[in-house]
């Protein structure tokens, strides 16, 4: 027998098999163990479910959100439970004398895919609320305990399938019921949110329960090891793009033309020192000659503006600027991968791509990637903002959003309210955009956070390289970025899909939105947002605070030095490994002296010898004079300062005698911006000799025009 005839046999058989064991998939019950396999089937997620179901979702959203015709219920706040005046859930019922709060009931076949609840106290973890499972009717719970204990990833669950994020417990493993389930809280159910599917009346489905869980521990652990380590099964044919694209120039790569699914791509630019390059360069894809993917890289790959590394199931940033995602992309005939830079400065760009092979049938879908932004965004009156609105055949996969807060309260109130098939009110009604992203206390939760199927990569001025020191810090000032990712609660629909996420932020204010939305579906599944370059380069400018700083008179802009910029972590080029970095509010301090916004950052372990880099944006092409603006303190040391590499102030002495106080000016000079930026070099030449150490605190630097006025 020929090779040739050999592989025509497999080919057969690979056919059949596919088809037999498309068949008998679709027969076989809904298990405890058929939800674990299917959490981490990426190939499984661009078909079409066999065993058709509809997400929902039961909430502690206010009742008195009714119809969009009434504004003051439909945005109403009120999201929660503390007394009995309160009725953001089902029912109260008694059990034997002892009250029960019903926050979920679903009659028929399901299976409950993701469970949230916050911390009551922001600042204390821990409960006395117990949860109940009861399923198909039974008047015993199948799983019964500590609300916390349950599902905090540290008991009966283990991580990540349940786990603490931000101030919540958050927990996706599933409980399959076949005909009935209903949730208790044994006190006031304070915020919740239990995401359910409800499957079709012809699908079976074993209900969960304990003897199920002791046989299933295998493959629990072993789904908890592939959340924690992804990677990729795929080991076909790679292809590979490596370019210097000029401003306004796009480059390409043709796929084999042939059936077969992208199953990992992953693209890296030669530099992230602009942080807007992750939302100027733009990743196309054509799949069959249709468009299916336009969307800037940061929110595909979900880092957001600049370099935020995370690792998630289907997309990992690493630090050193690769970005993966592993999501399954089947075609039928052709594809073509396609990088464009709509920036003006010139961008390396290195990209591959693994192609495997692929079955199509009529369950198959294409991958799709859309993007809108939109700046300003008005926070009055209150709004519903439109990730996207979905026409066709497909299901819903995640999404990744990036706000630009312009003060410092919480931005994060609105809630998600998400139609299905054409529905007049939404199945799915959150309580809030942080709990639709799995944390809550949004105002103090500015920490970074990651997990296989949600991460906050940036907040405020934090991320993985700058982890949120230990203090008691309520500013969300800035750039935001929350991304989520569904395995067993993504959102099947047969003719629409309409999600929507209200702007309710604390202050009247002009915000930006950011949102990369992920689904598949079919050739002719249209969104209502097309490609908007224009919105691209409409970057939200960097936010000032509105307060006024003590004892100074503020800009327009609120800085107390006009034309000033922060000097803040996120723009700290390089630095020795054992400096610590820490943001101060100078205010809450009460020292004397005058600070633009009232804060500086600490440059703290320094030593005589060390040198930072800090990148500071010029204000146009033309040469600025610079001026610095510091701290003076009993344990600062002696810095050098050049610009550019260019010698700029020459050992500034920063001790003072007395408490903390502001320096006053330092004069760098006049310089010419390279590639749009300055950078500033500080380093610690000495320490005077009554002062304790060799600490520095930097300010500002404001910039005006080399020939004079603002």
């Amino acid at each position: 027998m020929t090779k040739m005839h050999f592989r025509f046999k497999l080919a057969i058989v690979a056919v059949f098999g596919v088809v037999i064991a498309t068949n008998s998939s679709a027969n076989e019950p809904v298990t405890l163990v058929s939800l674990l396999h299917e959490m981490t089937d990426r190939e499984k997620v661009a078909r079409y479910p066999h065993h058709e179901f509809r997400l929902k979702q039961a909430s502690s959203y206010n009742r008195a959100s009714k119809t969009p015709d009434d504004p003051k219920g439909w945005f109403d706040n009120f999201d929660r439970n503390t007394n009995d005046t309160h009725k953001n859930y089902v029912r109260v019922e008694d059990n034997q004398g002892r009250k029960e709060y019903v926050v979920m009931e679903d009659e028929g076949a399901g299976a409950i895919t993701r469970f949230w609840v916050p911390w009551k106290n922001q600042l204390q973890p821990g409960t006395d609320v117990v949860i109940r499972f009861y399923l198909d009717g039974a008047s015993k719970p199948a799983i019964e305990g500590n609300m916390f204990d349950l599902f905090q990833g540290k008991g009966l669950i283990p991580f990540p399938l349940a786990h603490e994020s931000l101030r919540s417990a958050v927990s996706f493993f599933p409980i399959p019921y076949a005909r009935s389930c209903k949730v208790t809280m044994s006190d006031h159910p304070f915020f919740f949110q239990f995401t359910y599917r409800e499957y079709e009346e012809d699908v079976a489905v074993k209900t969960f329960s304990m003897d199920d869980f002791q046989s299933a521990k295998r493959l629990i652990d072993t789904t908890c090891q592939k959340l924690l380590s992804p990677s990729t099964s795929g080991s076909g044919d790679v292809v590979n793009l490596k370019e210097t694209l000029a401003g306004g120039n796009e480059q390409s790569v043709l796929l084999p033309a042939q059936e077969a699914a992208i199953t990992s791509l992953s693209l890296k630019l030669g530099s992230y020192e602009a942080p807007n390059v992750t939302r100027h360069v733009v990743l196309k894809i054509r799949f069959d000659n249709k468009e299916t993917v336009w969307c800037p890289i940061g929110d595909f790959f979900g880092g957001g503006i600049g370099l935020n590394p995370f690792q998630g199931w289907y997309r990992t940033v690493d630090a050193d600027g690769t970005m993966t995602c592993r999501w399954v992309m089947p075609y039928q005939n052709n594809a073509k991968i396609s990088v464009v830079n709509l920036g003006k400065d010139p961008v390396d760009v290195e990209l591959s791509a693994t192609i495997d092979d692929w079955k199509w049938d009529s369950s198959s879908m294409y991958f799709h990637a859309g993007w809108r932004g939109q700046y300003p965004v008005p926070t009055r009156p209150y709004s519903d903002w439109n990730y996207v609105t979905l026409h066709g055949r497909g299901v819903y996969v995640g999404d990744t959003l990036t706000i630009m807060n312009p003060v410092e309260r919480w931005w994060g109130e609105g809630d998600e309210k998400i139609f299905i098939d054409g529905e007049s009110f939404p199945s799915i009604f959150g309580t809030g955009t942080e709990d639709y992203y799995a944390y809550s206390w949004g105002g103090r939760s500015t920490d970074f956070y990651e997990h296989p199927f949600h991460a906050q990569p940036f907040s405020h001025q934090y991320n993985q390289l700058n982890r949120k020191p230990k203090i008691d810090e309520k500013n969300t000032q800035g750039f935001s970025t929350e991304t989520r990712t569904r395995a067993l609660d993504t959102m099947p629909f047969s003719s629409s899909l309409k999600l929507d996420m209200e702007v309710w932020s604390w202050t009247d204010c002009d915000m930006g939105y950011g949102v990369g939305v992920y689904w598949y579906g079919d050739a002719d599944t249209k969104s209502n947002h097309a490609p908007d370059q224009e919105e691209v380069l409409n970057v939200p400018p960097v936010p000032t605070t509105k307060s006024t700083p003590r004892n100074a008179t503020t800009s327009s802009t609120g800085h107390a030095f006009p034309n000033s910029v922060e000097v803040n972590v996120k723009n700290v080029l390089s630095k020795p490994e054992h400096i610590a970095l820490k943001p101060q509010n100078l205010k809450r301090m009460k020292l004397k002296g005058t600070w633009s916004q009232d804060d500086q950052v600490l440059f703290k372990n320094t030593r005589i010898g060390d040198a930072v880099e800090i990148r500071i944006p010029a204000s146009g092409s033309a040469a600025e004079t610079l001026t610095l603006h510091a701290t003076k303190s009993g344990d600062y040391g002696i810095v050098n300062f050049s610009v550019n590499g260019q010698p700029a102030a020459a050992n500034v002495d920063f001790y003072s005698g007395e408490k903390p106080t502001s320096h006053g000016p330092i004069a760098l000079g006049t310089f010419d911006p390279v590639d749009g930026v300055y950078v500033l070099r500080a380093e610690v030449t000495g320490q005077n000799k009554d002062s304790l150490g060799t600490l520095f605190g930097l300010d500002c630097v404001t910039q005006v025009p080399a020939t004079g006025g603002f």
